[in-house]
């Protein structure tokens, strides 16, 4: 990769002869700036602006001999770099050869075409505010050593380098000049629907308001167009700060109704079209509203990181109200608006056969002989790899060898050992797949151990299977699969040890001394119903829980909550009590028609949260009601009815939490274990139910228990 334009370059060496020959004092008024910057003072410097206004302060630009130093307003240093130096810069730069004269006259065309918007440091500026564009600044804190003139030069060189590197093919560039002291790295991504015209006018843009107003060792400027980013450090891998995320939400509010619906749709298609092709998606969703989105990635990121960043933005997006808003991110962009704001041609690029993530990072030591032997090395062993390949899928094809899953393989001796042969004192629960066993791994690292009761070769090739379709699927409120072992007499799976009960444990305890508080409880069932609608649309693979229930909910020191046993139910088989029936998953949670019938969406993910979440603000099991044969969810149905949903809430809160919450849980609750499929509202819609305050919704239309005519009205009710 190339990183400096062509032709010859100004070394550290002939900035600093030039300097000495040209002004004996530079040493001493850089020393100076050092000694003023490390006491915060400040002293005003003359430019070629001020010049012209005749408004300027005298310098000693004095030189020790009487040669010309040049046309001191012909070439001039971008201003927030100029505050730096207490000499004139523009003097003694001018001399430093015909290259850099060249990098700063195209600093100087740049700042002639964009209009100068202002000034400011340190904390984040908002410099645009339209709704058709937006952009957000962030600078890093001030730093003595940008003084160094050969490190200025570097910065311009950078800079000048990236326009050259623009092309149809190409809209990111990366660039990083190494051959002074901090290094500089520079990074370029345009939104991939703009033109090359486009994308070079935005990045010159955008580079003026870097040298204006970032004076430190680095600095970034998002826009609705482009990023641009510098800084003294390889930040290749980064795709999240938590300092710098943002989302910039439209104040105009659209109204409720379907509108929330129409806009997490295209919100989660974006996502996943954006990770599916490379980075970047445009999706739109027009129906009786029309949403329109745009997701890209930097080119710096992988795709797991990719797809964790866009689902970070999504989620910040989810808290605006307005019909436009933008998430700006470390590493991605993202933003819907319900105007059209990008081409037709954006929402139909190749998919991920023809483009793909192209990871880069900074390779400041490779020059272009570098860069073609390795083209040419990579093109060979494509080729290698290629009929390697073909000739393994021969063999494989002919010997029909067992599929071996790809997720990471445990020796079975070392888990039998890290569990002590699976004693019962290791044994943390049973559930319907198998029993989870705590284990220590000579590494110190402590796991759980899933030992599953099924171990018939058909069943182990679809749970292997099973295994391998999750094995990438991540998220902060599921508990991680880390590998498995398929060399013993026992299959087993290791997930990461969660340092904490289940929430039945906790939720059920008979100990008032420990009761969880209503915040908890709230945060719990945010954290759940995040990771169930992670399950359903934010991950490549489609997944359908089908057991969730309190014993799948572990919570970690923090009372995090992360769902377990995702993605096995289907392959476990069935429940033991259960294996007559084929239906998977516990009583007391089941949608009613697929207990019945058999029909499995992710709608029955829906009823058992619900089930869930009013056993959380009710603190009582579904099934442990003890008044005749109603049960807490016909209970919270008939306090709905009545208007006095309030008692329901779990009298050990003792009156302590916040009402309006609690009661928007169990209308959400109703909502779900609703009977008609139709009526229930997807995991993507509660989560913004949830996160939103101001959130309104539909009140629940029917009870929650199991009606034939509703479950099948167009025909006889069934025995």
């Amino acid at each position: 990769m190339l990183m400096v334009p062509d032709g010859p370059q100004p070394t550290t060496e002939q900035v600093e002869e030039t300097m000495e020959k040209y002004c004996e004092q530079g040493d001493k008024k850089i020393e100076e700036i050092n000694n003023r910057l490390r006491t915060g003072q400040r002293k005003p410097i003359s430019t070629s602006e001020n010049i012209e206004k005749g408004e300027h302060w005298d310098h000693d630009t004095s030189c020790s001999d009487d040669e010309d130093v040049g046309d001191t307003e012909s070439y001039h240093v971008p201003s927030a770099m100029r505050d730096f130096l207490d000499i004139d810069s523009e003097a003694f730069l001018s001399n430093s050869g015909r290259d850099m004269k060249n990098i700063l006259n195209k600093v100087k065309e740049s700042e002639k075409k964009v209009q100068e918007k202002g000034s400011g440091r340190g904390e984040p500026t908002t410099v645009g505010s339209s709704s058709s564009s937006e952009s957000l600044l962030n600078c890093q804190p001030l730093d003595h050593h940008l003084v160094n003139p050969s490190r200025l030069l570097g910065f311009l060189r950078a800079m000048s380098s990236v326009n050259d590197f623009i092309t149809d093919d190409k809209l990111w560039v990366v660039s990083s000049i190494t051959d002074v002291s901090p290094p500089i790295y520079v990074f370029l991504q345009c939104r991939e629907d703009l033109s090359v015209s486009d994308c070079r006018h935005c990045f010159n843009e955008s580079r003026l308001e870097l040298e204006r107003k970032c004076s430190g060792s680095g600095g970034r400027i998002h826009s609705d167009r482009c990023f641009l980013r510098f800084d003294d450090r390889d930040f290749s891998e980064e795709f999240v700060d938590p300092r710098f995320d943002k989302a910039n939400c439209e104040e105009t509010e659209t109204g409720f109704g379907e509108f929330w619906r129409f806009l997490d749709e295209a919100l989660v298609n974006v996502t996943l079209k954006a990770v599916k092709n490379g980075g970047f998606g445009a999706a739109s969703v027009i129906k009786t509203e029309a949403v329109y989105a745009l997701a890209q990635c930097w080119q710096t990121l992988d795709e797991n990181t990719c797809r964790e960043c866009l689902v970070n933005a999504r989620s910040s997006l989810r808290a605006c109200d307005g019909h436009e808003a933008r998430a700006f991110f470390t590493g991605c962009y993202l933003k819907y608006s319900t105007h059209k704001f990008f081409d037709d041609a954006a929402e139909h690029k190749p998919d991920a056969d023809q483009r793909n993530f192209i990871r880069s990072s900074f390779f400041p030591h490779l020059s272009d002989r570098d860069v073609t032997r390795l083209a040419i090395a990579a093109i060979s062993l494509s080729i290698l790899t290629s009929l390697g390949a073909f000739i393994s899928y021969r063999r494989v094809s002919r010997k029909r060898k067992a599929q071996v899953p790809t997720c990471a393989n445990f020796k079975y001796e070392m888990l039998e050992k890290a569990t002590e042969s699976f004693h019962d004192s290791m044994k943390l629960g049973q559930g319907g797949a198998g029993s989870v066993y705590k284990g220590i791994l000579p590494d110190g690292r402590i796991v759980a151990v899933k030992k599953l009761f099924f171990n018939t070769r058909e069943w182990a090739d679809q749970f292997f299977n099973e295994v391998n379709l999750i094995s990438g699927v991540q998220h902060k409120n599921l508990v991680r699969l880390l590998g498995c072992s398929i060399e013993g007499p026992k299959s087993l799976l290791v997930y990461e040890y969660v340092h904490n009960k289940s929430l039945d444990q906790i939720l059920f305890m008979k100990n008032t001394v420990h009761i969880l508080s209503w915040k908890q409880r709230f945060n719990i069932i945010i954290g759940i119903s995040e990771g169930l609608e992670y399950l359903h649309r934010g991950s490549e693979v489609k997944i359908i829980h089908r057991d969730i229930k309190t014993s799948n909910i572990l919570l970690d020191r923090n009372l995090s909550p992360k769902i377990a046993d995702f993605g096995l139910i289907r392959s476990m088989g069935t429940d033991k009590t259960q294996t007559n029936t084929g239906i998977a998953g516990t009583l007391g949670y089941l949608a009613p028609e697929y207990l019945i019938k058999g029909q499995l969406t992710e709608k029955a993910d829906v009823y058992a949260f619900g089930v869930l979440i009013i056993e959380i603000a009710t603190g009582k099991k579904n099934n442990a009601f003890t008044q005749g044969t109603s049960s807490v969810l016909y209970s919270v149905w008939e306090h709905f009815k009545a208007n006095t949903l309030d008692r329901s809430i779990d009298p050990r809160l003792k009156g302590s939490f916040v009402e309006e919450e609690a009661l928007k849980v169990l209308q959400i609750g109703l909502l779900c274990v609703q009977s008609s499929v139709e009526l229930r509202p997807s995991m993507s819609e509660i989560v913004f139910m949830l996160q939103n305050k101001d959130s309104k919704f539909e009140c629940p239309k029917q009870p929650p228990f199991l009606s034939a005519s509703v479950l099948m009205p167009d025909e006889e009710t069934r025995v």
